[in-house]
């Protein structure tokens, strides 16, 4: 059950998250936002160090350093297919790869799973699948290049994810603060090289920095929930992380949900229950 917890509060900020992140990448190139928001993460996470603890290996290292890598790739191209295209629909695509890939994984660990959880997973999947349903009444159009950004953006959060799952149970947040430090470090060059290393706005740095809070909370109970409980599990409740992207574009940005996406907030609702009782 502290499992379930921790995915669902880790899907929650990770939901918020894109939806400040989007914003902030709509103002301002998505390098510029990951040259706040990742050194900021990074500085979060050390009061969290003196709470959890954690033994500092090369395993743990190595795994984060992985972590780092798909992390950047996928914080840039997630964020910029926020920007460019709707939050409708670029977040959804990029959670269903995101949620398929480590089932996947863990499937291939070794872990099992019984009947309800294999019907919980599933109706994760087909939640992801419909709050993805594209409607036509929105300013930010659906390109191709919007989709495959948004699902390769899935891929590289897989690796993210796995990675983070692979690491030495004992090494506490240690993987967490090697793969921000990574990822730091490669959007400050990237902004750098591409000649993107300019002074953002205030609102810019706000909304980054708030991205920055939620993300690193996010990230924290997906790690700490992988040790509770299954990757396979864990990773498709993380992944409902949509329905609140969505939620805050309906609220915030009027962006409109079709019938079938609500529908889909309600199956992932549904989904979280029955993983819950499984689990």
């Amino acid at each position: 059950m502290l499992a379930v917890v921790l995915a669902l509060v880790s899907s929650v900020a990770y939901g918020f998250t894109d939806f400040l992140g989007g914003l902030a990448s709509r103002r301002a190139h998505v390098l510029v936002v990951g040259m706040i928001s990742q050194p900021a993460g990074l500085l979060l996470l050390f009061p969290l160090l003196a709470v959890f603890g954690g033994v500092l290996s090369i395993p743990a290292l190595a795994w984060g350093a992985v972590a780092g890598v798909g992390g950047a790739v996928a914080y840039f191209l997630l964020f910029r297919s926020l920007a460019i295209g709707p939050m409708s629909i670029a977040s959804p695509l990029s959670a269903l790869t995101s949620a398929i890939l480590p089932v996947i994984a863990g499937l291939a660990f070794g872990e099992r799973l019984n009947a309800q959880a294999v019907t919980g997973i599933l109706l994760g999947l087909l939640a992801v699948l419909l709050v993805s349903r594209q409607h036509e009444e929105n300013p930010h159009p659906v390109t191709g290049r919007v989709v495959a950004m948004s699902l390769t953006s899935g891929v590289f959060i897989s690796i993210f994810f796995i990675a983070l799952e692979r690491s030495p149970d004992d090494s506490g947040l240690w993987p967490l603060v090697t793969a921000r430090a990574v990822a730091a470090v490669a959007m400050a060059l990237a902004a750098v090289v591409g000649g993107f290393a300019k002074r953002p706005g205030r609102d810019v740095v706000v909304l980054a920095l708030g991205a920055a809070a939620l993300d690193t909370l996010a990230t924290a109970a997906f790690l700490l929930a992988t040790r509770e409980g299954l990757l396979s599990i864990v990773a498709v409740i993380t992944a409902l992380y949509p329905a609140a992207t969505l939620l805050m574009a309906r609220m915030v940005l009027g962006e409109r949900l079709q019938r079938i996406q609500q529908v889909g907030l309600a199956l992932a609702a549904g989904s979280v229950v029955v993983l819950a009782l499984g689990s």
